[in-house]
């Protein structure tokens, strides 16, 4: 058999760098004249398996994932920057309202604005399915496998058309050419029967799927069994969720037979999501699947002086967070997109932390969190600051000048509280202290210590014997407005956790080695708290603590029980469903946060219209002198409307379909 999977599709490997995309997304190969042909021998059958993969989503390039800047995570004006047409950042444009029925954004339902037509893709998947038991000559473990990954793909297609626009028209075969027109023009299906179909070609999917990839040189990436039972459980929590389940916002989207596309609500969805994401757990723990770790091991560079396992373990832990996203790969990323690896991304977050890189125009710097999120991320007790009894959430914005001898105790362990994240002697503010391992391994800010860039390792002390890099963001510094045009964060924070640790930056321009990663659509730790918010609405929360605490302990922080009871002006909250709701969703945003799932999570929790109609706020990027710097800053004003919760169909299909109806508000 052919096995040189990685000329068709990415591989994701230690050894291999792949910095293009395009050598694996030829729709079909260009021997191949006919779909007979396609399946004339094992090894055009399998080119034609890696074209199925080939439409999925290209998670993490910046234009394709509107998760990125469509949402309230971020702060974009889409003005011309080195290199990045407006046009290339449209998603940003959803953030302030842009999105119209007639030109649709980030559009997979018929391609267009940086989306495909993800219904090609589903076509390819049938044709696939319709045609691989033609080929005779052909080991049959081996076709049942193919048979499960490309009903994989076609039931993830469906499900992230899904999420977008709710009721969507479920094509299970594909049509002869000779179809009647009224075989052609499909009605939309209703939610449950969406949900159902996807959870239940999930389920088909898992059967013949490996437990893991053993040839990991050159399959490193192809989807497994507890990939499909992840996804399975993902797609009933999202159907069993207040976007989805009874809304009666939506109680008039009757289509032209009288089929309501929302049904009312059912409180048993949940334990179907329930029971499947146990399924899933105990599949993924089976197979010896676990959180992430950073190993210092792995580190490719190490100032001289220092041994590897002198590393402290405030730089583990936070390494471990950074790198739980952006490490080439690991296990604990049960699915990621094949379509494109996680490179020009980290040009957007990467904040200019040396002199030496003051010129290099590839370290951009300009994607800008929010003070929102440096604000959502708990304290070092693992409570929220505005709940935290021992944290001054009135004083979070007063300036502070850190020295590192005078820092607090408190773990007991001879360390500084703020050591390895602040930089010492300088002034930074409150928010920045005494925070969770979270907030410093996912963000940078003005006079945080950013650890990478390790080819600049020297010798010469430092922190533990690391040259400790940090972020200098108010104006005319190395990462404030001075550098170029539009080449900052305009809030003053930067999102570190896209960025991996081994990437390396020099002065020369352009110059910038990238260690690109798998992006993942679901990780374990996305998987665990899935499981404890839906044990949390069947009234499961002894099951709900251990599974959103295994996440908490990976983020060296105690479980939400002992931490609520000890810290939190409401010590009572995790034993309510109301309260451990809101904990939980406050866990999800905080544990993936920059990896897109903000955007859809809010949208299914009905969360959206609040938050996205927020002002963003963000630094006084203009200021000078810490006084001036430090000034919250309205910088604008997203728009979300009711309307926003579903993508419209454009308009043109909508003309195209009579049987097609709009989503409300479009």
């Amino acid at each position: 058999m052919k096995t040189n999977i990685k000329h068709i599709f990415i591989i994701f490997t230690l050894s291999v760098v792949i910095t293009g995309c395009s050598d694996y997304l030829d729709i079909v190969p260009d021997n191949v004249a006919t779909i007979a042909d396609a399946f004339d021998d094992e090894n055009s059958a399998e080119s034609f398996l890696f074209t199925c993969y080939s439409h999925m989503p290209s998670l993490g390039e910046p234009k394709n994932n509107v998760g990125f800047y469509g949402g309230d995570a971020s702060y974009r004006v889409n003005s011309l920057i080195r290199g990045e047409e407006p046009a290339h950042l449209v998603n940003s444009e959803l953030a302030l309202g842009a999105q119209e029925a007639d030109i649709s954004y980030l559009d997979y339902w018929s391609g267009g604005k940086n989306g495909s037509n993800l219904y090609l893709g589903i076509n390819d998947c049938n044709v696939f399915l319709e045609n691989i038991n033609s080929l005779v000559y052909m080991d049959e473990d081996l076709r049942k496998r193919w048979i499960s990954e490309v009903k994989f793909l076609k039931a993830y297609y469906n499900f992230y058309l899904f999420r977008m626009y709710g009721p969507i028209i479920l094509n299970d075969i594909n049509l002869p050419i000779d179809a009647d027109i009224s075989e052609i023009h499909k009605f939309r299906s209703p939610v449950d029967e969406c949900v159902n179909y996807i959870a239940d070609l999930f389920l088909e999917a898992s059967t013949n799927l490996p437990l893991l990839i053993n040839d990991r040189e050159n399959e490193l990436g192809r989807v497994t069994k507890g990939a499909a039972l992840a996804m399975r459980a993902k797609v009933l929590a999202t159907g069993a969720s207040p976007l989805f389940n009874g809304n009666t916002e939506y109680a008039n989207m009757i289509d032209m037979n009288g089929t309501r596309l929302f049904s009312d609500y059912d409180a048993n969805k949940w334990q179907l999501a329930a029971d499947a994401c146990k399924m899933a757990v105990d599949t993924l723990e089976f197979a010896g699947i676990q959180l992430f770790k950073f190993d210092t091991s792995d580190m490719q560079y190490l100032p001289a002086n220092v041994a590897r396992e002198d590393v402290p373990e405030e730089i583990v832990n936070v390494l471990t967070i950074q790198q739980s996203l952006s490490e080439r790969w690991t296990d604990e990323k049960i699915f990621v997109s094949t379509r494109g690896l996680a490179g020009r991304i980290q040009n957007h977050a990467q904040a200019r932390t040396h002199v030496k890189f003051q010129d290099n125009v590839e370290a951009m710097g300009f994607y800008s969190p929010t003070l929102r999120i440096a604000e959502m991320f708990y304290t070092k007790n693992g409570v929220p600051i505005d709940e935290d009894l021992n944290w001054n959430y009135a004083d979070r914005y007063g300036l502070i000048d850190y020295d590192v001898d005078n820092d607090s105790d408190t773990d007991g362990n001879g360390v500084p509280d703020n050591q390895y994240f602040v930089k010492d002697g300088e002034t930074t503010i409150n928010l920045h202290m005494n925070r969770e391992v979270r907030f410093y391994g996912s963000l940078g800010f003005d006079r945080g210590i950013w650890y990478g860039n390790p080819a600049q390792y020297n010798s010469s002390g430092g922190q533990a014997g690391f040259e400790d890099h940090y972020v200098e963001a108010r104006a005319s510094e190395y990462s404030g407005t001075a550098i170029g045009s539009g080449v900052y964060s305009q809030t003053g924070y930067f999102p570190k956790k896209l960025v991996n640790y081994d990437n390396v930056i020099s002065s020369t321009d352009m110059d910038y080695s990238r260690e690109s990663y798998a992006f993942p659509e679901m990780r374990l730790a996305d998987l665990y708290l899935l499981y404890a918010e839906c044990a949390n609405e069947v009234d499961d929360r002894a099951t709900a603590y251990i599974y959103i605490d295994k996440v908490r302990e990976r983020a060296n922080l105690k479980g939400v029980v002992e931490s609520w009871a000890n810290y939190s002006v409401n010590p009572s909250k995790p034993s309510t469903k109301e309260g451990f709701r809101d904990i939980v969703r406050q866990e999800r945003l905080i544990e993936l946060v920059f990896e897109g799932h903000r955007f859809w999570d809010l949208k299914r929790w009905k969360l959206a219209e609040y938050y996205m109609n927020i002002p963003f706020r963000g630094w006084n990027y203009l200021g000078n002198e810490p006084l001036d710097y430090y000034v919250p800053n309205v910088l604008g004003v997203p728009t979300y409307s009711f309307k926003n919760n579903l993508w419209p169909i454009e308009t043109s299909e909508i003309l195209s379909n009579p049987n097609l109806i709009q989503n409300g508000g479009w």
